[in-house]
């Protein structure tokens, strides 16, 4: 099945299985989607506030002080944990999401989850070790833009992406490379049963083989992605500036009830956006299974398929 064929088919199935809805959503959100639904609505710190938190006193002639050496650490053994716990999550949605899960008792499940974490984890190298060549031009251009700000109204990150924009592409590309990679081994995992060495050899030799396929399915699939997520956002980011405005403005009758009201159109605004994005994450694994040559039910590819094993 050729890649715009797999998306129309997985479009298809995704609408007509609501009850996958959930799970795929579970599984975007725990892997970093929250991010998306949470940045309209809140107001990221100044430089002055971060600033503060760091202190001022927290860098000395002598380098870093005890006290901002213990806040990094903390910050990333709680970025680690995180990453850790919203890809177990993420693993166990992708796995409930693939199917071909009869039969299988609590050990072997347990030992196929710990199977779909590693690869998953494995997958973010290319994204971990290109964003290590680049980070730091990214501080170079941060710093530029600290002390030579080019204008005041485009938010710092676009003006830090503009000054290294083939750091930015990089990135971008390492991850969908990664992404890539990482679903259609974990679907080599899950619906052939392969080591994670051969899943991971595996989900190389299938995307070389099948590139031509690849390729559509990934363009689309971004695509799509760009335009639910970011209508999605849009529409969270218009509802919260309704309460972001009234909770500014006085407290008579006429403003509880505006309030009541802008505070209903913001919640039916969220639950549309994770709803459309449940949809996608759905229509996304469906078309990722659909690649790799099995349908839904896990019935089995075709020999080409199976020789990249």
């Amino acid at each position: 099945m050729d890649g715009w064929r797999s998306a129309w088919t997985a479009a298809g199935r995704a609408l007509a299985a609501p009850g996958l809805w959930p799970v795929a959503l579970a599984g975007f959100l725990a892997r970093g989607g929250i991010v998306v639904f949470v940045l309209p609505v809140i107001v990221p710190p100044s430089l002055v506030g971060l600033a503060t938190f760091i202190g001022p006193a927290s860098i000395t002639p002598d380098g870093p002080t005890p006290g901002l050496l213990l806040r990094i650490a903390l910050g990333v053994g709680l970025f680690g944990a995180a990453l850790l716990a919203g890809t177990a999550v993420g693993a166990a949605a992708e796995i409930a999401l693939i199917g071909s899960g009869g039969g299988r008792s609590g050990q072997q499940a347990a030992r196929l989850l710990r199977r779909v974490v590693a690869i998953r984890l494995i997958s973010l190298l290319p994204l971990a070790i290109t964003f290590g060549i680049g980070v730091q031009r990214l501080g170079q251009s941060a710093y530029l833009e600290l002390t030579l700000p080019t204008d005041l109204v485009t938010p710092i990150a676009i003006r830090v992406a503009a000054r290294a924009p083939e750091v930015v592409i990089a990135i971008l590309l390492a991850w969908l490379f990664g992404e890539t990679w990482g679903g259609v081994a974990t679907r080599l995992a899950v619906l052939r049963s392969a080591g994670l060495a051969r899943a991971l050899g595996g989900g190389l030799t299938l995307l070389l083989r099948r590139i031509v396929v690849v390729v559509p399915a990934l363009v689309v699939s971004v695509v799509v992605a760009l335009l639910v997520l970011s209508l999605a956002i849009g529409l969270v980011a218009w509802s919260w500036a309704f309460v972001r405005d009234v909770l500014l403005a006085g407290t008579g009758i006429g403003d509880v009830l505006t309030m009541a009201g802008s505070t209903l159109l913001f919640l039916t605004c969220w639950a549309a956006g994770l709803t459309s994005a449940g949809v996608l994450a759905t229509w996304r694994g469906l078309t990722w299974t659909l690649v790799v040559g099995e349908d839904h039910r896990g019935s089995g590819g075709t020999g080409p398929e199976r020789g990249t094993l």
